[in-house]
C-alpha cells in the first residue's frame, strides 16, 4: 500500500501525525489533492475542509484555516491558523458569524473593512459547511 507520513499542525494543537493513504486541501484556486509519492512543493492554502485517510481508518474531516502545506520526500507537512473537526464547530455561533459578516458586507465600509469582512464570511460558511455536510 502507498503511503504517506502526514503531519497537520494548528497553532494550538497537533491535529493529526501519522501514516496517511491520501488527503484534500483547500487552496485558493480549488482543492488540491496529495497521494503518495507526491512531487515536492510548498503552497499556501486557503480556509475550508481538509479531508484525509489514515491508513486502516475511515477517512476524516477537518475545517482549516490560511496555512502552508509542504511536501518533501513523501512527507506531508501542513501549517494550520486553526483546525477545528465537524463537531467541536458551535454551528449557531457560525451562523451569527456568517450573519454579521454579511451586514457588515452591506454597510459602505473601508476597503480594508471590507476584506476583513469577506474573510470572515468566508470563515463561517467553511465551519457551517462543515457541520452540516459531515454530521
Amino acid at each position: 500500500m502507498n503511503t504517506f507520513k502526514l503531519k497537520i499542525l494548528a497553532a494550538d494543537k497537533v491535529v493529526f501525525d501519522g501514516e496517511c493513504e491520501k488527503m484534500t486541501i483547500p487552496c485558493f484556486d480549488g482543492e488540491k489533492g496529495i497521494l503518495a509519492h507526491h512531487e515536492n512543493i510548498l503552497m499556501a492554502t486557503d480556509v475550508g475542509i481538509t479531508k484525509f485517510k489514515p491508513v486502516d481508518e475511515d477517512e476524516r474531516v477537518v475545517f482549516t484555516g490560511l496555512g502552508f502545506i509542504e511536501v518533501i520526500d513523501n512527507d506531508v507537512t501542513f501549517l494550520v491558523q486553526t483546525s477545528e473537526r465537524p463537531d467541536e464547530i458551535d454551528a449557531n455561533r457560525a451562523r451569527e458569524a456568517k450573519e454579521r459578516a454579511e451586514e457588515a458586507l452591506r454597510q459602505k465600509r473601508s476597503q480594508i473593512e471590507y476584506h476583513h469582512s469577506k474573510a470572515s464570511l468566508s470563515r463561517a460558511m467553511a465551519r457551517l459547511k462543515a457541520t452540516s455536510k459531515y454530521m
